[in-house]
């Protein structure tokens, strides 16, 4: 049951009315993101706090939006990071902090720089849950930068418990976590891992460290020094302006599928990037934003992919007349990216139509053999074969399709209430 709402920062936040969770996508134009508050809408408790651009600077490239307003896809504050898509802790009265997950950074009309977050609730605020679990909410603000008092770290029930396995207590204290929103005076279940930025935090080089991946036996196993040559999981970039390289997405929608990119700027960990084959909605052009540089990608779900491997890489090699069998690990062209795949089906009567499935979003799809490729990984600065899996269980497969169609089509079908 919610406890009454005390606190300042909840009555303000409440007055900005239950803007529904939405999660970013790649096609999201950054360059024309709008905010839809100012510094006129921080409450009291935090503008006595302020103290405008002290200690802080921008990091990234700034865009303009249409309210002529400068974004920037990150600040540094004593030593601190703090980008778009993270969670932070927020000062409030009495030395209390909140948390927030960080949606835009922009500087005001006056040169303030300002952050829209979106709150959680944490024990102080709703009753019957522990001090570790926090809700996240529909309620936004504006606060100052100066008000961000470090980062937070926020994680499924089930990354919780990997983190209590492998941290200290005393580190443990300020891990929260989350599987549950209130939106409308309602509780409901809610998919953290689904927030973008939310696999960028600095837990997770613990939780899923960099790993050298199998390399092959007459493959020679690069040494610790040779490694750092080539910049392998070193946490330097190793690509510079305009080279072109292909950039996993790990979106919801989007999981598995690599994007042909250009290199327009390149920065120690950053790298603005065009993407070749996707146009902005709204207008001509096509999406620019900036990415991590060396970042590590999530295991694959049926384990064919090397442990360690990047999410950025070069443009993968073609081989037109290569000739693929039940099990083999493939990139299908479809809708305007390589999806990662796997061949389940092989043509019949002659007609060169495979059927792939797509683990990163559970499905099943009829490629053409002009619109396949053999799949590779990338790692240690060179292209690996991956190993088919010639006795994959495709009935099983089907099984997790088929029930995941019919839950999000009861979904779809229920009443609203």
């Amino acid at each position: 049951m919610l406890r009454q709402m005390g606190s300042s920062r909840l009555l303000v936040a409440m007055s900005h009315g239950g803007a529904s969770l939405d999660f970013p996508s790649i096609a999201q134009n950054d360059k024309t993101r709008e905010s839809s508050e100012l510094e006129s809408d921080v409450p009291n408790n935090i503008q006595s706090q302020m103290i405008h651009g002290q200690n802080c600077t921008w990091s990234g490239e700034s865009s303009v939006c249409s309210k002529k307003l400068k974004h920037y896809p990150a600040f540094i504050r004593d030593g601190t990071t703090v980008a778009v898509h993270s969670f932070a802790l927020i000062k409030g009265e009495e030395e209390n902090q909140h948390i927030g997950y960080v949606e835009d950074l922009y500087e005001d009309y006056s040169g303030h720089k300002m952050v829209k977050v979106r709150w959680f609730n944490s024990s102080e605020e709703v009753g019957g849950i522990p001090s570790h679990e926090v809700m996240i909410t529909p309620h936004v603000e504006v606060v100052s930068a100066e008000c961000i008092g470090g980062l937070a770290t926020v994680l499924t029930p089930k990354h919780y418990q990997q983190c209590l396995a492998v941290v200290s207590q005393d580190f443990s204290d300020g891990v929260y976590m989350c599987s549950r929103q209130i939106k409308n005076n309602k509780v409901s279940s809610f998919p953290l891992c689904k927030l973008r930025g939310y696999s960028n935090q600095t837990i997770f080089s613990i939780l899923n460290p960099p790993v050298i991946p199998q390399i092959p036996s007459n493959e020679e196993i690069p040494s610790p020094f040779e490694q750092k040559l080539k910049g392998v999981d070193d946490g330097r970039c190793c690509f510079g302006a305009g080279e072109e390289i292909e950039v996993l997405s790990c979106d919801s929608g989007l999981r598995g599928c690599w994007h042909r990119c250009k290199i327009l700027k390149a920065k120690k960990k950053h790298l603005k990037v065009v993407y070749v084959d996707v146009e902005h909605v709204d207008g001509p052009g096509n999406i620019e934003e900036w990415i991590a540089a060396c970042r590590v990608a999530d295991p694959d779900k049926l384990g064919m992919r090397y442990l360690g491997r990047h999410t950025i890489r070069p443009w993968a090699p073609s081989c037109s007349n290569a000739c693929y069998s039940i099990g083999d690990a493939v990139d299908a062209w479809w809708c305007n990216a390589w999806w990662e795949g796997v061949v389940v089906a092989t043509p019949i009567l002659a007609i060169d139509t495979f059927c792939v499935y797509f683990p990163g979003e559970n499905r099943f799809e009829d490629c053409e053999k002009k619109n396949l490729r053999c799949s590779k990984d990338w790692v240690g600065n060179k292209w690996l074969e991956i190993q088919p899996k010639p006795n994959i269980d495709v009935l099983n497969l089907q099984t997790t399709v088929d029930t995941q169609a019919l839950a999000s089509s009861q979904k779809e079908e229920a009443p609203a209430k």
